[in-house]
C-alpha cells in the first residue's frame, strides 16, 4: 500500500527578469504552456499509482548576481521594476497552473561573497515589501557555503527580514528563509533556485507516514533501520519510473528527487510519531539522535537523491512535534543537535514576538556553523509571534500547521556592543 504524496513537484528556468515588462511576458507565455503540460502528465502518471500531487511550483535564478550587477539601472528603479514583474510573474503562473514561485535574493556566499555592499543591504531590506504584497512569491537568502564561508552581513540582513516579516502577520515569514549550503533545484521552497540555462524538475515528497508505518511494524532499531532502507529504495525506484522519459519529452532534465520525509499535522504523518514508534517516550527525548541518525542512515545514497534529503523537523507542520513543544520537551539546541545528522534545519519554529535581531542574528549564525563546518545543507524559517511570550499558544488557520506554542528561548541582554552582531567584520572563514 503506497501512503506518501509527492509534496510538490517543482520547474526550474532562467528568466528575464528585470528586462522590459514585454519581453518578460513574452518569454513566460512561450515556455508556460509546456510546462503546464508537463505538470498535468506527470500529476496523471503518479494518481495512476495512487499518489496525488499536492502542488506544482516555479522557481528562477537570484534576483540580482555580482557578476551582472544591476548598477545601470538606480536601485529605486529596480524595485519598481521588480514590483511590477513579480506581479506579472504571480498572474501568468496561476493561469498556467503553477501554485507558488520562488528565487532565492542574492547568492550571498558564492565566490563573489567579498562583493556583498551596500547594494545587496538596500535591495535585501525590501523583501520583506516584495512578499507581503503577494501571496505566492517565495524567497530565500544563501547567506553561508563551505567553500566560501559566513557572510555577517547577509546574516544581519536576513534577520532585519525575518523580524520586519513578523508584524503585523507573522505567518508572512513562512514565505522566507536564511539557508546554507542548499544547492540549486533543491524542489523544497522556501529554498528553491535555478542556475542552468536548460530547464529541469525536481520532486518533493510527503512520506513520514511510511517511516511511521516501517518502524510500527519493525520488532527493534536494527530492524527499523533495515525496513526504512529497503521501503525508501523501493520508493526511489517507483519515482524513477515514472520521472524515466517523461523530462526527455519534455525537453526537462529531471534533477532528482529529495528523499526527507515531510510531515502534515496528523498523529499518523508525524515525525514525532515515527520516534514514538521506536519506543521513544516522547519527541526530544534524551537517545533520539539515534533515531535521527537512522532516518538520515536509511536515505539511498543514488544519484538522483538531492536536497536536504534528511531528517525534517518542521516544527509547526507536524502534529506530535508541536505537541511536544507545547509540553516543553524540546528548545532550539535540540533542533541544532538534530541538525548535526542532517536535518533540514530549524523550520517553522515559533519564538517569542519581543525577539531582537541581536538575538535572530546568532540562532542564524548556530545554524551556519554547524551547515558550515559540517558541510551539511541546512535553512532557518524562523516565525516570530508579536504580543506573544514563551509558552503562549500559537494557532494558525492553516491545512499544513498544528497548534502549539511559542519556544522559550536562552535571551540576551543586549548589553555587549564588542560581540559579532556590532562588529565590522563582514566575513568568516575557517581556516583550513
Amino acid at each position: 500500500m503506497i501512503n506518501m504524496k509527492i509534496r510538490a513537484i517543482t520547474i526550474g528556468q532562467k528568466i528575464p527578469i528585470l528586462s522590459q515588462n514585454i519581453n518578460l511576458e513574452r518569454f513566460l507565455r512561450e515556455k508556460l504552456p509546456g510546462f503546464s503540460n508537463f505538470n498535468r502528465e506527470l500529476t496523471e502518471r503518479f494518481k495512476s499509482l495512487g499518489i496525488e500531487v499536492q502542488t506544482r511550483r516555479f522557481c528562477s535564478q537570484p534576483l540580482i548576481s555580482y557578476e551582472h550587477q544591476l548598477i545601470e539601472q538606480n536601485l529605486n528603479q529596480t524595485i519598481l521594476s521588480l514590483h511590477e514583474q513579480f506581479s506579472l510573474l504571480e498572474y501568468l503562473i496561476s493561469n498556467f497552473g503553477f501554485d507558488y514561485f520562488a528565487c532565492c535574493s542574492v547568492l550571498a556566499a558564492d565566490q563573489y561573497i567579498e562583493k556583498f555592499g551596500i547594494y545587496e543591504k538596500l535591495l535585501l531590506a525590501e523583501v520583506p515589501s516584495f512578499i507581503i504584497r503577494r501571496e505566492k512569491f517565495f524567497t530565500s537568502l544563501p547567506a553561508a557555503s563551505s567553500q566560501h564561508g559566513i557572510n555577517l552581513s547577509a546574516l544581519k540582513s536576513g534577520a532585519k527580514i525575518i523580524k520586519k516579516l513578523s508584524n503585523p502577520d507573522p505567518f508572512k515569514n513562512l514565505q522566507f528563509c536564511v539557508s546554507s549550503n542548499v544547492k540549486e533545484d533543491t524542489p523544497f521552497f522556501p529554498a528553491s533556485y535555478h542556475l542552468k540555462e536548460n530547464p529541469a524538475f525536481s520532486i518533493a515528497l510527503e512520506m513520514a507516514d511510511e517511516v511511521v508505518n516501517v518502524f510500527e511494524q519493525s520488532k527493534n532499531i536494527t530492524d527499523a533501520q533495515i525496513n526504512l532502507k529497503n521501503r525508501f529504495n523501493e520508493i526511489y525506484d517507483m519515482i524513477m519510473k515514472v520521472t524515466e522519459d517523461i523530462g526527455t519529452k519534455y525537453r526537462l532534465d529531471f534533477h532528482g528527487m529529495d528523499f526527507s520525509p515531510a510531515p502534515y499535522p496528523t498523529v499518523s504523518k508525524s515525525i514525532g510519531t515515527a520516534f514514538e514508534k521506536l519506543n521513544y517516550e516522547y519527541f526530544g527525548a534524551p537517545g533520539s539522535l539515534l533515531g535521527v541518525a537512522l532516518i538520515r542512515n536509511a536515505i539511498p545514497k543514488k544519484e538522483k537523491v538531492i536536497g536536504f534529503s534528511g531528517f525534517m523537523p518542521s516544527v509547526l507542520e507536524d502534529y506530535t512535534i508541536s505537541k511536544s513543544l507545547s509540553e516543553n520537551k524540546f528548545n532550539l539546541d535540540t533542533l541544532l543537535l538534530y541538525s548535526t545528522m542532517c536535518g533540514t534545519g530549524l523550520d517553522c519554529v515559533p519564538l517569542p514576538g519581543d525577539i531582537t535581531e541581536q538575538e535572530l542574528f546568532y540562532i542564524l549564525l548556530d545554524m551556519c556553523t554547524i551547515s558550515v563546518r559540517l558541510n551539511k545543507p541546512l535553512t532557518a524559517r524562523l516565525m516570530p509571534i508579536p504580543g506573544k511570550n514563551a509558552g503562549d499558544d500559537v494557532k494558525f488557520d492553516f491545512e499544513y500547521f498544528a497548534p502549539s506554542k511559542v519556544m522559550n528561548i536562552r535571551r540576551l541582554t543586549g548589553e555587549n556592543k564588542n560581540d559579532i552582531f556590532h562588529g565590522k567584520e563582514k566575513i568568516f572563514k575557517f581556516l583550513k
